[in-house]
């Protein structure tokens, strides 16, 4: 594939990841993600024949983010600092690609080999989530038991999953801000905030 087809194809997916995430995969049609990247809607279908070619090509992408994610604490100390800046990667990831969460009811009617994916996916990513938490009870950040670690592994998966439809269920919040992003993630670090020891 050529430079400039590879070029219209990213275009098509950012498009779509932004409209997925405003709307829901299937509030949105193929005339407007045409519309919206630019191109005619007969040139989309040469890049992805149906909706769900879109969704199945997204979560490849989120995939490879999560993966990056995971990896990450190797790298960056053993810290507070470093802990609590993995787990707000967690949350800004669930963020950046919140419709596979928040709409996953639809994905499994569009996309049901994308639905089952994500459900291994979210297995796997809870998991590096509590060998992260396991590390920092090693390194004596948190105190923590095994079976506690699991309870805050699944709360702050749901805050971080449905925030934002409790935003808009109980605040009738429709446009998310910076603001709300920090207020989101100030939920998920209350849950750790009881098991972190007094700084010396």
């Amino acid at each position: 594939m050529t430079e400039v087809a590879m070029s219209t194809r990213d275009r098509i997916l950012d498009v779509c990841l932004r409209l997925f995430n405003e709307s829901g995969p299937a509030a949105v049609t193929t005339a407007e993600i045409a519309r919206t990247a630019g191109i005619n809607e007969g040139n989309l279908y040469y890049y992805f024949k149906k909706k769900e070619d879109i969704v199945f090509a997204l979560f490849e992408m989120f995939e490879a983010a999560l993966n990056e994610v995971a990896n990450a604490p190797q790298t960056e100390g053993d810290g507070a600092d470093a802990g609590m800046a993995y787990l707000q990667r967690w949350f800004r990831l669930m963020w950046e690609w919140r419709f596979l969460y928040r709409d996953g009811a639809a994905i499994k009617r569009m996309a049901p080999k994308v639905r089952a994916r994500n459900v291994k996916l979210a297995d796997r990513g809870q998991a590096d989530i509590k060998r992260a938490l396991k590390h920092m009870v090693e390194k004596g950040l948190l105190v923590a038991s095994d079976e506690e670690l699991d309870c805050l592994v699944v709360n702050a998966w749901i805050i971080s999953s449905y925030w934002l439809d409790y935003l808009d269920s109980r605040h009738n919040v429709g446009k998310v801000t910076r603001e709300h992003l920090d207020w989101g993630f100030k939920q998920v670090l209350s849950l750790f905030l009881p098991y972190t020891l007094p700084s010396r």
